[in-house]
């Protein structure tokens, strides 16, 4: 008998040494970790969504602050550097690959950064650190996992470690990881492995559509084993003739010497199938979104038959939570290097994501301020509509008292917060009128 086995590959860590010879450091046993996590995002429709929906959350709907109205200079210098656009692709490494890169451009003097530009994260190898601990520099090649002998990737300096003649230097937005100083896993990468089975799971629903010839079907040949060379041409005649999902339906007709020497096709069932893959589809999707942190699917646009998420008031608790659990942290890590950034060109301001949120989720009950209030909603203090205290404090009585029902003052009527504003005009025209009398 000639069995061949297929040996099925488990999960392992990604592997990040130092290589003789070379200045970088390698991510992955191939150097190739970044294209790992770009084949999870594209395989498994589950784990692109979530990815999808998170970086949407953290960028939000651009980047503002809150001391726009005093520092109005500032604010316009910072809209310059800091383009929405680059911004959505640095969340979005930021997010999927553990960490971001953006290229810092200086003017000719090397006094002030003219240009904030992303950089594709997958491209970026550190170079190996001095003495005191510092990644002075980061190398570039467009594909390292094909890179040959002959190539030379380019040396870009880290942000404040360049030369007066180095007008571009490379910042990395790098959250911290125990364990891990030149690379950063991504925060979901406990579930990378039920990415690779749920994409799996559906290559092999594709697989078994595409052919024919079922794979659950075991082929004996009673007359001897041939060579490895006829073993592989008859393996190659019989997926030609029946392999592929145009040739389902057919037959197979064989003359044989004798009962003895004939081809056996025996059914090789396996117990429940469908119940077992589904039970492997659903767990894998469980604990995806696990990984990922959602406390709703309904969200991202998941349909969740759970029940949590259908009553208004749990999406919105959902909502809350995880806009300060999951995303509000995501996006400190990276407002604290833009502002490490703009510090270079004298700017400082209060940064703040505009939220995706919707305000009917925002709580607003405790909010004391109205720097804080734009933090939370997004709208612009200007904007901003008064608050009851505020109302009341605009409606003082000449007095000094606040108004109220008890207030005995002459001018109680005039500034009794319950009039119109129609009263008020009415009685203001009739005090002219009397003046004039």
């Amino acid at each position: 008998m000639n069995i061949r086995t297929l040996n099925l590959s488990g999960y392992e860590a990604p592997v990040v040494e130092e290589v003789a010879g070379k200045k970088w450091i390698s991510y992955g046993e191939n150097n190739d970790y970044f294209d790992t996590l770009v084949q999870r995002y594209m395989g498994s429709p589950t784990n692109s969504r979530c990815i999808n929906g998170i970086v949407d959350m953290m960028s939000g709907r651009g980047i503002e602050c809150t001391d726009s109205d005093r520092y109005p200079e500032q604010h316009a210098k910072m809209k310059l550097l800091l383009k929405n656009r680059e911004l959505k692709r640095v969340c979005h490494d930021y997010y999927m690959l553990g960490q971001a890169a953006v290229q810092v451009i200086y003017n000719r003097s090397k006094t002030a950064i003219v240009k904030v530009v992303h950089h594709p994260m997958e491209t970026l190898r550190a170079e190996k650190c001095d003495a005191k601990g510092v990644i002075k520099a980061y190398y570039y090649h467009p594909k390292w996992s094909e890179m040959k002998r002959s190539d030379n990737p380019k040396r870009i300096p880290t942000f404040g470690n360049g030369t007066k003649r180095d007008k571009v230097e490379m910042y990395i937005f790098k959250p911290y990881r125990s364990g891990f100083y030149y690379y950063s896993p991504v925060a979901y990468t406990g579930c990378i492995q039920y990415a690779n089975l749920e994409e799996e799971v559906s290559n092999y629903h594709i697989n078994n559509i595409k052919n024919g010839l079922q794979p659950s079907l075991l082929l004996n040949f009673n007359n001897g084993v041939p060579s490895e060379e006829a073993q592989e041409l008859i393996e190659r005649k019989i997926a030609d003739k029946f392999g592929g999902s145009s040739n389902a339906g057919k037959f197979i007709l064989a003359f044989n010497d004798s009962k003895e020497t004939s081809a056996e096709v025996n059914p090789v069932h396996l117990p429940d199938a469908h119940a077992q893959y589904q039970f492997m589809s659903d767990e894998a999707r469980e604990k995806i979104m696990l990984g990922h942190g959602i406390v709703s699917p309904i969200l991202l646009g998941i349909k969740d038959n759970t029940g949590f998420g259908n009553n208004a008031e749990e999406l919105r608790t959902a909502s809350v939570l995880m806009d300060n659990v999951i995303i509000r942290p995501l996006q400190d890590g990276v407002l604290n290097g833009l502002e490490e950034i703009l510090a270079f060109n004298k700017i400082n301001l209060d940064l703040y994501f505009v939220t995706l949120q919707p305000i009917e989720f925002t709580e607003l009950d405790n909010i004391s301020t109205k720097v804080k209030r734009e933090e939370e909603t997004g709208e612009k203090l200007s904007s901003v509509s008064l608050s009851t205290q505020d109302e009341v404090e605009a409606k003082e009585c000449p007095e000094g008292d606040e108004v109220c029902d008890d207030c005995d003052c002459e001018n109680k009527d005039k500034y009794d917060i319950q009039m119109s504003i129609e009263d008020v005009i009415t009685e203001v025209e009739q005090e002219k009128i009397d003046s004039n009398e």
